[in-house]
């Protein structure tokens, strides 16, 4: 998950057929760009790539994208440098997508901040699972909650 961070806010110049439009001089320009975190929200929701479409096919993408289940720490990627850290991050859901793009199933994992216990949410079944489990090649989109300083 660092690395897509880093990707994300690292900067790009912008191709043939995508260049800038000046104002000023009225004309398109090469120009680069770049993404950049400035604050970080209480809740943080990551929704992570996993379709990937041209214009000859459409595919799911299956990378496993390790994340971390405590301790997300996004300062590397705040654009404010020498600005005081802020707080880690902790996971407590993933909405899980199986199958493909023309059909496919969600279940959830979510952390119980009562018994610290994760769970598994499948249509209308619920069971306990490990820890361990959370991390797979299914995940698709991440929820984080801001630890209290």
């Amino acid at each position: 998950l660092d690395g897509c961070f880093r990707l994300y806010t690292t900067q790009e110049t912008l191709g043939a057929g995508d260049e800038w439009y000046c104002p000023q001089c009225k004309a398109h320009k090469q120009a680069s760009k770049q993404l950049q975190l400035w604050s970080l929200p209480s809740i943080l929701v990551v929704h992570l790539k996993r379709f990937s479409y041209t214009k000859y096919s459409r595919d799911r993408i299956d990378t496993l994208v390790h994340f971390p289940i405590s301790g997300l720490d996004l300062n590397p990627h705040l654009a404010r440098v020498g600005a005081a850290p802020q707080p880690l991050y902790d996971l407590f859901a993933v909405s899980n997508h199986y199958g493909s793009l023309g059909g496919g199933h969600y279940t959830a994992c979510c952390n119980n901040t009562d018994d610290k216990c994760w769970y598994s949410f499948d249509d209308s079944h619920v069971s306990s699972m490990s820890q361990d489990s959370v991390v797979t090649s299914a995940a698709y989109v991440l929820f984080y909650r801001r630890r209290k300083p």
